[in-house]
């Protein structure tokens, strides 16, 4: 995988523009923001790994991320957030982390004092980031 935390290559990923956005619908600042970001790759991948200990669990995170390491790499990063296509670390892994995103927000939630909803946003827009990242590294260890 990356010797690189999974949180500091979502953030570049991410991006400047992006974090600020994120930051505006949260109603918080750029640092804020990255706070959320933090804690949600956290708990995603908290998440993830409880559910893979689960009957079949571990074969659908398997699955995603072969599935991920045989995409292409996308040309110019994450082309948007709108939704995962080809390219983007989507398929499977966009659906197994998604899975996730309910008790992410619970957690996040509870442990930034955010509103629930506020963090299920954040997390639409982060989803496909995340996606992306681990696709990349599933690609590199390939």
């Amino acid at each position: 995988m990356s010797d690189r935390p999974l949180q500091d290559e979502v953030l570049t990923e991410l991006g400047d523009e992006r974090l600020q956005e994120m930051a505006e619908r949260l109603g918080t600042d750029a640092d804020g923001a990255r706070q959320l970001v933090g804690a949600s790759v956290g708990s995603l991948t908290g998440v993830i790994t409880d559910e893979a200990v689960t009957p079949g669990g571990t074969a659908e995170l398997s699955q995603a991320l072969e599935q991920a390491a045989d995409e292409p790499e996308p040309m110019t990063g994450v082309a948007g957030f709108a939704g995962l296509g080809a390219g983007m670390g989507g398929g499977l892994l966009a659906t197994v982390l998604r899975k996730a995103s309910a008790p992410t927000a619970r957690a996040v939630s509870k442990r930034t004092g955010l509103p629930v909803a506020a963090v299920t946003g954040a997390l639409e827009m982060l989803i496909p980031v995340v996606a992306t990242v681990l696709a990349r590294r599933a690609r590199r260890t390939k």
